[in-house]
């Protein structure tokens, strides 16, 4: 029967049947794994890890990120908090946040508002969020090919090479907030190196028609290849959020440019 169906997801066109998967999974809820091979944000690690759940309807994430140590840093747990307009980031440590703060909040501002310097950190931390490629694949995938069946844990995909327009997909998408400002400065990554506006992935679509599993690399995030593995469609994802006494917001900490990055942020320095 699971044969069955992975040929029904590869008997459609290419283009048709990943743009379909990707709206089909943009409709649902699921859990995630993620792996950032070869990133560079975090000084030497060979791979980090990461967990998730995600409401995609409702922009809705919860995300745990695995630092390794580095130096003096010691290994920890980042947590990450995502809805359309705003994220909330838990870091490895808390001691440099106000007495009773745990999170840090920040709304990523989309830099043709006139943003602050925050800006620069929307790429990094929606590039951990599957979000930010479903709807780019759904919005300005331009071409696709069948690059063969493949059996993973049992279950049967197809998996076919992508060709995404950066600038279709901003262009056509919906997608407001940090999600959009992810997009913009990706586009801004390829251009300043003549690079044009397309990005190659690599997606594995199960026998349900749903982006199942997904390999790609963000220009200008460092992240390295980003493997996402989605699965348990459809589990309930109750919204909880960070309390506002143990929230501060990133304006307020009157950090310098320069200590506004993705590693020092996750890492609470």
């Amino acid at each position: 029967m699971l044969l069955a169906l992975a040929g029904c997801a590869g008997s459609a066109d290419p283009l048709q049947a990943v743009r379909s998967a990707a709206t089909n999974t943009l409709a649902l809820t699921a859990q995630s794994t993620l792996a950032l091979k070869g990133a560079q944000l975090f000084g030497e690690t060979p791979t980090i890890v990461g967990r998730g759940e995600f409401s995609f309807p409702k922009g809705l994430g919860y995300e745990g990120l695995q630092l390794p140590s580095h130096g003096r840093r010691a290994a920890g747990t980042a947590y990450l908090v995502f809805l359309p307009a705003r994220v909330w980031i838990r870091p490895v440590s808390s001691a440099a946040l106000p007495t009773g703060d745990l999170w840090i909040s920040t709304r990523l501002t989309d830099p043709q508002s006139g943003g602050a310097p925050t800006q620069a950190v929307a790429l990094v931390l929606e590039g951990t969020n599957p979000q930010l490629l479903l709807e780019e694949i759904a919005t300005g995938a331009t071409a696709a090919s069948r690059s063969g069946n493949r059996v993973v844990d049992h279950v049967p995909y197809t998996e076919y090479s992508v060709s995404v327009d950066l600038a279709k997909a901003l262009a056509a998408t919906s997608a407001t907030g940090p999600l959009r400002t992810a997009m913009r400065q990706q586009l801004a990554a390829l251009r300043a190196v003549g690079a044009g506006s397309r990005i190659r992935v690599v997606a594995r679509v199960d026998g349900a028609e749903r982006l199942a599993q997904l390999q790609f690399s963000l220009p200008g995030s460092k992240l390295g290849t980003i493997q996402i593995g989605l699965w348990k469609f459809g589990s309930a994802i109750p919204l909880s959020l960070p309390l506002p006494a143990q929230t501060v917001e990133i304006a307020s900490l009157r950090l310098a440019p320069g200590a506004v990055t993705p590693d020092r942020l996750l890492r609470g320095e």
